[in-house]
């Protein structure tokens, strides 16, 4: 506390203001961090993208689901050893008949773009969802950034989140989690924009809000990518009434309340109307084809038939999520998800040649273990703040964080992985950044950096260079890959 009211006294700051920096240097100055940052992402995820050769985790849903929709527009059922085809290059490997998916289409047409590019192989597969990974880290440091006026701030956030071995390895595995993240984030910072915007020009501004529009598009895009983006919709929206609730009454308009119901209430109808037509989009592949799942419902051509077997098919969906509990080696409660208690094995295989007589190959998305375990305190940090009113970043942290993650505390009976946490990861390194800044920096508006900041970065460099093999699937011997298996659940 004594650090605290020093920083108060220099800066004679009110409560509210308290930690709130100065806008920092733009220009070229706010971007040098950011895309070190992306260019070290991008470094980890890229090289080797095609190794391990084989359909990892479930990759040997999804690569499938995405070359089926490039073929034929919807998801078809496969043959017998079709994952053993597809590796050797044989794409002849779909039945007739349709498969029953329990996701949207949006990310398997992601995946399939890398495949229409460079082939149905583990690097087309895989290198979209790298490419999004990758463009996370720029978005996350400039986020980071925006929200805390400091290029020292977004510059660390960005740095942990390249280097955190579940977003590594989540970005180089053809899942639908990393797209979902992505679409997630910039949707975030559209709102952090729209915000800042509005700021500047007043609650009765009457230009387009274009931020805000690009923010519904991007959850829409969520949305469909995994039905878990609706939670991230919910969180943000609040937080947007809750951002233009705060500025009518700083206004000291008598009226506050009644514009703000007139006004910025029934204009966030558009939010979920934009969300719902982007969402309809995506399957488009199913509308314009004959053969998807739950089609012989309706007319090809009789689009309120078609709408409603689509509904239909979606309560199958709805069903099929909330009652999934098949048992599971690496099924992971969601109480144990900010910690990395469980972590998901994608991939083990002993490998031919290491060095040693006995050797692992092994693709973990297991998170840094500084940048997790002290996320948890930075997050906890950033309550106080809050609750103290002591810096305006913390609220949409803590939101986006708590979007990700408390939703699936009331399906702790369902079977569910840690990975699933790959969405809420950019909002713990923010917090980690944040919280780290506050309390290395003696002045508010000291943007410099300090020892303790760049020896904190080394000492995760160090980790994820320890644990880079187990994220990407490189051979070890058994004692090199036991190393690393710090806890007895994490095997």
């Amino acid at each position: 506390m004594t650090q605290i009211d020093e920083v108060s006294s220099e800066s004679a700051a009110t409560e509210n203001d308290l930690f709130i920096q100065s806008p920092p240097r733009g220009g070229l100055a706010g971007w040098i961090g950011p895309l070190a940052a992306t260019v070290l992402g991008a470094i980890l995820r890229l090289p080797h993208l095609g190794s391990p050769h084989a359909l990892v985790f479930d990759e040997t849903y999804y690569a499938k689901d995405a070359l089926s929709l490039l073929k034929f527009g919807y998801e078809r059922q496969t043959i017998e050893g079709a994952d053993a085809k597809l590796l050797s290059g044989n794409l002849d490997i779909f039945k007739p008949s349709a498969e029953y998916v329990v996701h949207p289409p949006l990310g398997k047409w992601i995946i399939a773009f890398g495949e229409h590019l460079f082939g149905a192989n583990p690097f087309g597969w895989r290198i979209m969802v790298a490419m999004l990974g990758i463009a996370s880290i720029l978005i996350t440091a400039r986020v980071a950034r925006r929200l805390t006026h400091s290029n020292v701030v977004g510059t660390t956030a960005g740095m942990l989140l390249a280097l955190d071995g579940l977003h590594i390895a989540m970005s180089r595995t053809a899942l639908l989690d990393t797209p979902l993240s992505f679409f997630v984030i910039s949707a975030f910072a559209c709102l952090i924009i729209d915000r800042d915007h509005m700021a500047q020009r007043g609650s009765d501004d009457k230009s387009i809000r274009w931020p805000r529009i690009a923010m519904a598009i991007l959850l829409g895009c969520a949305v469909a990518t995994k039905w878990s983006g609706l939670y991230f919709a919910g969180a943000f929206v609040a937080l947007m009434l809750y951002w233009d609730w705060q500025a009518r009454h700083k206004s000291n308009d008598e009226r506050a309340t009644t514009r703000w119901i007139v006004r910025d209430l029934l204009r966030a109808l558009f939010v979920p109307i934009a969300m719902l037509a982007i969402y309809l989009a995506s399957w488009i592949g199913w509308f314009r084809t004959d053969g998807g799942w739950n089609r012989e419902w309706a007319s090809k051509s009789h689009l309120p038939q078609a709408l409603a077997a689509l509904l239909h098919y979606h309560h199958d969906m709805y069903e099929f999520h909330t009652h999934l509990t098949t048992p599971h080696n690496y099924k992971a409660n969601p109480l144990g998800w900010p910690l990395m208690l469980r972590p998901t094995s994608f991939f083990y295989e002993t490998a031919p040649t290491c060095g040693g007589t006995s050797c692992s190959q092994e693709v973990i998305p297991l998170g840094n273990p500084l940048i997790w375990w002290g996320g948890v305190l930075a997050l906890l940090f950033m309550i106080t703040l809050i609750v103290r009113r002591r810096h305006p970043a913390a609220l949409p942290i803590v939101v986006g964080f708590l979007a990700g993650w408390t939703p699936w505390l009331l399906y702790i009976h369902r079977t569910t992985f840690t990975f699933y946490s790959v969405v809420f990861i950019p909002y713990t390194v923010i917090a980690c950044a944040l919280a780290l800044h506050i309390l290395t920096h003696r002045r508010v508006n000291d943007d410099s950096w300090n020892w303790q900041t760049i020896v904190v970065l080394a000492v995760v460099a160090l980790l994820t260079a320890f644990f880079y093999p187990v994220l990407v699937g490189q051979s070890l011997t058994y004692h090199m890959w036991e190393l690393r298996m710090w806890l007895p659940s994490w095997i």
